[in-house]
């Protein structure tokens, strides 16, 4: 038996939606009591109807398919994104921070922009003393019995 979708012709409960959100009344497929057509950012009511039901909710928690959902608060436990605080989005069961964003206190903010900017270059001048400030090449330097700085011209 072929599932119908809302408002499509149906004989009994279980061609809408399996009897889940919809029922069968009067040969046509409507919402059950407590629930009502899915609007989201693809649906619009008149040029391209909800095809499901989804449930009604009060206004401090959100539908997820046959259940109400509350808003939860940053790394606690979420089962969908519209769960989370803004700026962040449930990864791993976690409302977490999205990128470009950082934990502060209960809410995520945005990170400053990266510097632009570059340090310097050094300059070394011939004839002065090099001062290895524990880097790769002193400590093989070291390793293989040398004794650390050494002059730019080797003396």
């Amino acid at each position: 038996m072929a599932r119908g979708q809302l408002n499509s012709q149906c004989t009994v409960n279980e061609q809408c939606d399996g009897g889940e959100t919809m029922i069968c009344n009067r040969g046509q497929c409507e919402c059950l009591a407590g629930f009502h057509p899915l609007v989201d950012p693809v649906t619009h009511p008149l040029r391209n109807p909800s095809q499901t039901c989804t449930r009604d909710c009060d206004s401090e928690t959100l539908s997820r398919d046959t259940t109400c959902l509350k808003p939860v608060a940053l790394e606690a436990h979420c089962f969908i994104q519209k769960q989370c605080p803004i700026n962040s989005g449930c990864y791993r069961g976690r409302c977490q921070c999205k990128c470009g964003f950082k934990k502060d206190n209960q809410r995520c903010i945005e990170l400053p922009p990266s510097p632009t900017t570059t340090r310097q270059p050094s300059v070394i001048v011939p004839g002065t003393m090099i001062v290895p400030a524990g880097d790769f090449l002193s400590l093989i330097g070291n390793f293989f019995g040398g004794t650390g700085a050494r002059s730019a011209t080797g003396r």
